[in-house]
């Protein structure tokens, strides 16, 4: 009963430090249908994750997510290039929580936007981002190790959309979250920490 209340108070502290974020729904991107939804519920789908998650048997990643959302997230004002280290954390679904170990990842000026891209690793993905007033949007593709990099647009199922957060509890952060991925869980949050 003790740990059911503790696990209980935990998620309702997470769901109020990030319930009211903000989006990062971007003016004039060409987006899917779909995608322009996924992004204005991305508050609904991290709240419906994180609660899925904080119900996870494994501790050391339940203390993960909550170092990354106890203080809350915001929009970063700058997004510095170059080498960073990244992981995969999956939010509910399938399993309740699972983090991945770190893999590579850059974020390099590609002529007037950034690009990030998952460097290492059997799932990598490469998108763009894109600063706007409320926050910094992302638009990308996810390809397997051994296939070329995809474009947006290409394959619907492996397109990607989602908004860039520092995680205000741990400044070494920046979070990309994907709200309602294709498959598997119910809000992925991809970690990047500066090397």
């Amino acid at each position: 009963m003790i740990k059911a209340k503790l696990v209980l108070s935990t998620i309702f502290a997470l769901v109020c430090s990030t319930a009211y974020a903000g989006s990062c729904v971007p003016d004039g991107l060409d987006l899917s249908s779909r995608d322009f939804s996924r992004l204005h519920t991305i508050d609904q789908s991290r709240i419906k994750g994180l609660a899925e998650a904080m119900l996870g048997e494994n501790a050391s990643d339940r203390a993960i997510v909550k170092e990354l959302y106890s203080m809350g997230i915001g929009a970063p004002k700058v997004v510095p290039t170059g080498n960073y280290k990244c992981r995969t954390i999956k939010l509910g679904g399938i399993s309740a929580l699972v983090s991945y170990k770190f893999f590579d990842c850059r974020i390099s000026q590609a002529g007037d936007q950034l690009r990030l891209e998952k460097l290492s690793g059997s799932q990598r993905f490469v998108g763009t981002l894109h600063m706007q007033e409320t926050g910094v949007a992302y638009k990308g593709a996810s390809h397997y190790g051994y296939e070329e990099p995809r474009a947006y647009g290409v394959d619907g199922e492996h397109d990607q959309v989602g908004c860039l957060f520092e995680a205000l509890g741990k400044p070494t952060s920046i979070l990309l979250e994907l709200p309602a991925p294709q498959f598997e869980s119910v809000h992925d949050v991809i970690e990047l920490v500066r090397q």
